[in-house]
């Protein structure tokens, strides 16, 4: 990587706030899935009793809770030549599309012990892609420029693309994909209609990333560096659990799975 050239004040292009706020779409379409459909579709379809759908999707919070800054730790010590944001923005792409696909397509014959374990697995796997993509890429933020303005100006993107996500995929969801048929007189209660739901929601998350990260590349010589120092292993284990030793920053944390609103997007971004 070239050394970094100073953000200060610098003033960003309609361009490059678009794609930077246009990843958000992918954590929109998470949240809106995960707040909107997936308790239905596990108990109302899948039948497993709602408690037990209630307590995987909390150990799965509970397990992002930990993840947070644990990825935000790694990322600001990366060194590369695409930075320290870019290459996870990159590499969570596909992840994020698959653990979200599977989510939404259990395997059949599955007993209520092995579909509530899937649903674990699953929600921990979408949880920590979308936490490796989210976290990097609410840090190039503060990143881009020092500039007051513009940086409300990217996180007004950034929200307004997050609620896009969501409730396109919403109104997707309940006009296109979750349709009455013969079999099922309810469309919410068609299976068929949440596995296409779930593709096209995957897809649209993979574009959104990607187009994000590409779209943004050219302003990796604008971002920090990594610092240069030598991090023991309890010097970043201290560094990671300095976020729940911090009252402010540990009121923020339930807002990690909440939808897209601008308290959660702001609790987030100050966990790295």
């Amino acid at each position: 990587m070239t050394d970094a050239v100073s953000p200060t004040a610098r003033r960003l292009s309609v361009p490059t706030k678009f794609f930077y706020g246009f990843g958000s779409v992918a954590f929109g379409v998470k949240d809106s899935g995960f707040s909107y459909f997936l308790l239905i579709f596990y108990n109302q379809v899948m039948g497993l009793p709602a408690q037990t759908v209630g307590l995987a999707i909390m150990v799965a919070l509970f397990a992002d809770a930990f993840l947070d800054p644990i990825v935000g730790q790694i990322s600001d010590n990366s060194r590369s030549r695409w930075g320290r944001r870019h290459p996870f923005m990159y590499a969570a792409a596909i992840p994020v599309a698959v653990s979200y696909l599977l989510l939404w397509n259990p395997p059949r014959g599955l007993d209520h012990q092995g579909l509530f374990y899937y649903l674990i697995a699953t929600a921990i796997l979408i949880r920590s892609f979308i936490t490796c993509y989210e976290i990097p890429s609410s840090a190039l933020a503060a990143e881009l420029t020092t500039e007051y303005d513009e940086r409300t100006k990217l996180l007004s993107y950034r929200f307004l693309f997050g609620w896009i996500g969501g409730l396109i995929m919403y109104f997707a969801a309940l006009k296109v994909f979750l349709k009455p048929d013969a079999l099922h007189k309810v469309g919410q209660l068609n299976p068929l209609g949440y596995s296409h739901y779930g593709l096209a929601s995957a897809l649209l998350m993979l574009v959104a990333i990607l187009i994000s990260a590409a779209g943004t590349h050219s302003q990796i010589p604008y971002l920090r560096e990594a610092p240069h120092r030598k991090l023991t292993l309890a010097s970043w284990a201290a560094r990671c659990w300095a976020p729940w030793r911090t009252p402010r920053s540990c009121g923020c944390w339930p807002a990690a799975s909440a939808p897209p609103w601008p308290g959660a997007w702001c609790c987030r971004s100050r966990s790295i």
